[in-house]
């Protein structure tokens, strides 16, 4: 092969071009370099084959073909021989978890608790399924600990009130018989005579860690001493630090060189019908049962307590309820105690017919706290009489102002429609009532007033119920 270096058009022609003569050449072309062919294939030999374009596309398809097909194959035939391949791990994250808050506030939301993957092991494949925790189990474990079982002990005077059946009839100067008239005396066990007299039994709720715990005041009645026994069995003896019986709530204190598991109380904002509702207590005597059921009403104005008894807005579940669980716990699904289970309406038997109701967590508190501080518990007082409007909006319908009450001095008139206490709806004059006597004498409330059609407001400073509360 030869080319000629001294030609400037001598470049290779990168496309192969062919021109036939000089006058079809471009002087901008380059000319193809002068070639010296050595070997040559005569046209005529039947072993030369000119090789085709076409064919050469053709079988490089047909390849690209048969290697996709290849690849697609061995895909499909991965996931049949994977098949008993562990699942990915997979991490659950359970909602978050509501707490109380201040009434108006809205509830402040805790971090998600997040469950780790089970480690199955680099070979080995888990056969355990993972199953999930019924919601009333867990509400269960919270709060169990924070409710015990309370035991009214007999006041002396109580004793004394108690007839001795044991006695001998005795002679006309009040002698008694001869000895050997008297039937042999009954040996009592050892200590028996030293065992308490009980009178009443309920439940409790652990208040804080110094020992309080909070009941009804119809379990503790007049006593005052109690015998506790915690869920884990221990027993105590305690004191009843008083107590506010028109709203059936109490306070007991117990000196047990324990540790006590205080129970975490929920707002009653927080409360929804519907939400799931688990009852906690000693049904007669039968410690630490817990029921299930929703809530099924909020804010029902129910008249509750002893001697001057109080319309209180209870909080109405159907968890069953039954005699031993009055001063137990109603919680949430969180734990979280929403109320105090206090009375039942029965249709004349003794056992639960499906309507409980429970003192809401805010107002046992409020007494609490007004105990621990000495503040009075009588009720507080309007000075109206009054009725449900027949038609037109929700509210409590004033009948008649009673004079020289705080209603008089407010400026109520008879025809006023109350329908709020400050901010809060008052949809009946029972849930006006509740209102008002849960309110501390004292307390100065603002009322919302519908007048002749319009809507003002008055400042009304609550007052205490007088030797003979009007009939309202």
């Amino acid at each position: 092969m030869s080319n000629e270096p001294d030609d400037p058009r001598s470049e290779w022609d990168p496309l192969g071009w062919e021109l036939e003569g000089p006058a079809d050449q471009s002087s901008n072309l380059p000319v193809p370099r002068a070639v010296e062919v050595v070997a040559s294939v005569p046209p005529d030999d039947p072993s030369y084959r000119p090789r085709n374009p076409a064919v050469t596309m053709l079988v490089a398809s047909v390849l690209l073909a048969v290697f996709g097909l290849v690849g697609i194959g061995i895909g499909v035939g991965s996931i049949f021989f994977n098949q008993d391949t562990p699942p990915p791990e997979v991490v659950v994250i359970s909602g978050p978890q509501v707490v109380s808050a201040p009434q108006g506030q809205p509830p402040a939301i805790q971090a998600p608790l997040v469950v780790p993957p089970v480690d199955q092991g680099p070979s080995e494949q888990s056969t355990e399924s993972v199953v999930p925790v019924d919601p009333v189990v867990e509400v269960a474990r919270a709060v169990i600990p924070s409710v015990v079982l309370i035991e009214a002990v007999a006041t002396e005077e109580q004793i004394a009130e108690f007839p001795d059946l044991d006695l001998p009839e005795l002679g006309p100067e009040g002698e008694l018989p001869p000895e050997n008239e008297l039937e042999p005396p009954v040996e009592l066990p050892e200590g028996f005579e030293d065992r308490p007299l009980i009178v009443g039994q309920g439940s409790g709720i652990i208040y804080d860690v110094s020992g309080h715990i909070l009941t009804n005041a119809h379990v503790v009645g007049e006593a005052e001493e109690v015998r506790v026994q915690f869920a884990d069995g221990t027993r105590a003896e305690g004191v009843v630090v008083g107590s506010a019986p028109a709203i059936d709530v109490a306070l007991v204190k117990v000196d047990a060189d324990i540790a006590l598991t205080p129970a975490v109380f929920a707002d009653r904002s927080t409360v929804e019908v519907g939400q799931l509702a688990v009852a906690v207590g000693s049904p007669f005597g039968l410690q630490q049962s817990v029921t299930s059921g929703i809530v099924s009403a909020v804010g029902r104005a129910v008249r509750e307590g002893t001697g001057e008894s109080a319309f209180v807005e209870m909080i109405q579940t159907d968890a069953p309820i039954n005699p031993g669980n009055s001063g137990g716990a109603l919680a949430n699904r969180f734990g979280q105690v929403i109320g105090m289970n206090t009375l039942i309406q029965t249709d004349g038997s003794i056992g639960n017919i499906g309507l409980g109701f429970a003192i809401p967590s805010d107002v046992a508190l409020n007494i609490a706290q007004r105990i621990l501080a000495g503040e009075s518990t009588e009720l507080g007082f309007l000075g109206v009489s009054g009725t449900d409007p027949e038609v037109g909006q929700p509210g409590a319908l004033v009948i008649e102002v009673h004079d020289d009450t705080p209603a008089d001095r407010a400026g109520l008139m008879a025809g006023d429609l109350i329908v709020l206490i400050d901010g809060e709806a008052v949809s009946t004059f029972t849930e006006l009532a509740a209102k008002v006597q849960f309110r501390a004498p004292g307390t100065e409330v603002e009322l919302g007033v519908v007048r002749d059609g319009e809507s003002i407001t008055l400042t009304v400073v609550i007052g205490s119920l007088p030797d003979e509360e009007p009939e309202e």
